[in-house]
């Protein structure tokens, strides 16, 4: 009985990503670590592979720009509200962490997160966002159906905790 529940529980894929933000007034730029699953950030790839044309050499920040973002989405002809830089990636066990850093051209401190990666490879994905700072580690948890809320609508995050397992 014990054998299949672990059996099932290594099949059956988890699709969430974890994200650890803050906010740095020296830089005023939101810092991020994002957590994804290395099969992931390999269909990420695969994906980008398969485009028409040069694929970018930082095609993971490319990919950022569009699916996770701390300011309004900008339309054609307007200028950019945010600007983003890639620190790097850092590859544990089964999991990738990306590290990078969005800038609103505002210099004001965001108000609102929304994230739609991996949307396109699986519908059921929950994006969980770890804010951290001087008030205490609060949560977020993002999915297909609410992929923006208000960053203040965080909870306090007192029981559970991220961990690279």
């Amino acid at each position: 009985m014990f054998y299949s529940l672990l059996c099932l529980m290594l099949v059956h894929p988890v699709h969430e990503t974890v994200s650890e933000i803050e906010w740095n007034p020296k830089t005023q730029r939101m810092e991020v670590a994002l957590r994804l699953d290395v099969l992931d950030d390999q269909w990420l790839a695969k994906q980008v592979s398969k485009q028409p044309g040069d694929a970018s050499k930082n095609w993971r920040l490319e990919y950022l720009k569009q699916k996770f973002r701390f300011t309004k989405q900008v339309g054609a002809g307007q200028p950019a509200t945010s600007s983003y830089h890639w620190i790097g990636k850092q590859v544990k066990g089964p999991h990738v962490w990306w590290y990078f850093e969005i800038g609103p051209t505002d210099k004001i401190k965001p108000q609102w997160i929304q994230q739609r990666m991996l949307e396109d490879r699986e519908p059921n994905y929950t994006h969980r966002v770890l804010i951290l700072g001087a008030t205490g580690k609060r949560s977020l948890n993002l999915t297909t159906r609410k992929n923006k809320v208000r960053l203040d609508q965080a909870k306090d995050e007192t029981t559970s905790k991220a961990t690279d397992s």
